[in-house]
C-alpha cells in the first residue's frame, strides 16, 4: 500500500511538471496578445489543483530543483499576466509592478545557478523604471524596497547596484539622475510592450535550460534521479 502511494504521489508530481509547461508557455501566449485569459485559465486552475495534491502527498525529500523553479516561474507569469499601468482607476487586488518586480529578483536569486546574472539584474532594472514611470505617485514604498533589494552578497548586490544605477541615469530626480524629461519622452524611451517582450524571452530561454517534462521522460524509460526500476515501476502504473 505505501509503494502505491508513493507511485501516486510521483505520477502527481509528473503531471504537474506537464501541466506548469502547458500553463506558463499558455499565459505567455496571453503576454504576445496571441490568445486570452479564457484560453488558460482552465491550465493554471489545474495546476493549483494539482499543486494542493503535492502538498497533501507531503513529498520527502524537497522537489525536483526544476520542477521548483518552474512553480517560481509559473507564479510570476501568473501575476504579471494581470498587471496593467494603475492610472487613476480604482484598484481592488492591484499588485504594484514593483512588487512583482520584487518577487522576480527574489526568484532569480533562488534560481541564480541557473539564469543569465546579466539578464536578470537588466531586466530587474527595468521592471525598476517602469514601476517608476507608471506607478510612482501611487506607490513609492514599494518602489523604494525594490530600489534597496539586497542579499548581503557582495557580488549580487553589486550587480544589482550598476545594474540600477545605470538605468536611473536616464530617469529625472527624485529617483533618478538626468536632467527634466517629460512623461511622454519617458513613456517613448522604455515603451511597455518592451519590458513585457524581455520578460517573456527571459522565461523562454530559462524554461530551454530546465529538464524535459518528467513525463516526457518517463515514456523515454529513464526519470533524472530515479533507478531503472523504479522507472518502470511508475511506467507500469501509468501502464505505459
Amino acid at each position: 500500500m505505501a509503494d502505491q502511494v508513493s507511485i501516486r504521489a510521483n505520477v502527481d508530481l509528473m503531471i504537474l511538471d506537464y501541466l506548469l509547461g502547458l500553463t506558463i508557455s499558455g499565459i505567455l501566449c496571453v503576454m504576445s496578445k496571441e490568445c486570452t485569459n479564457e484560453d488558460v485559465n482552465w491550465l493554471v486552475e489545474s495546476v493549483q489543483n494539482f499543486r494542493g495534491m503535492i502538498i497533501v502527498h507531503r513529498i520527502e525529500p524537497p522537489l525536483p530543483w526544476d520542477l521548483d523553479i518552474k512553480l517560481g516561474i509559473f507564479d510570476l507569469v501568473d501575476l504579471f499576466r494581470f498587471w496593467e499601468p494603475p492610472k487613476d482607476r480604482t484598484l481592488t487586488d492591484f499588485t504594484p509592478l514593483s512588487d512583482i518586480a520584487v518577487q522576480f529578483m527574489d526568484f532569480c536569486h533562488s534560481a541564480k545557478e541557473n539564469v543569465s546574472w546579466t539578464r536578470w539584474f537588466d531586466l530587474g532594472a527595468r521592471f525598476m523604471v517602469h514601476a517608476i514611470i507608471e506607478e510612482a505617485p501611487r506607490f513609492p514604498e514599494p518602489i523604494k524596497r525594490l530600489h534597496d533589494w539586497k542579499k548581503d552578497n557582495i557580488d549580487i548586490d553589486a550587480h544589482w547596484e550598476v545594474s540600477r544605477t545605470t538605468f536611473l541615469t536616464q530617469i529625472p530626480p527624485p529617483y533618478g539622475t538626468a536632467g527634466p524629461v517629460s512623461e511622454e519622452n519617458l513613456v517613448e524611451m522604455f515603451p511597455l510592450s518592451d519590458l513585457a517582450s524581455e520578460f517573456t524571452g527571459f522565461v523562454e530561454d530559462l524554461m530551454e535550460v530546465l529538464d524535459a517534462p518528467l513525463l516526457v521522460q518517463l515514456e523515454q524509460g529513464q526519470l533524472e534521479g530515479f533507478t531503472a526500476e523504479e522507472t518502470q515501476r511508475i511506467r507500469d502504473y501509468c501502464m505505459i
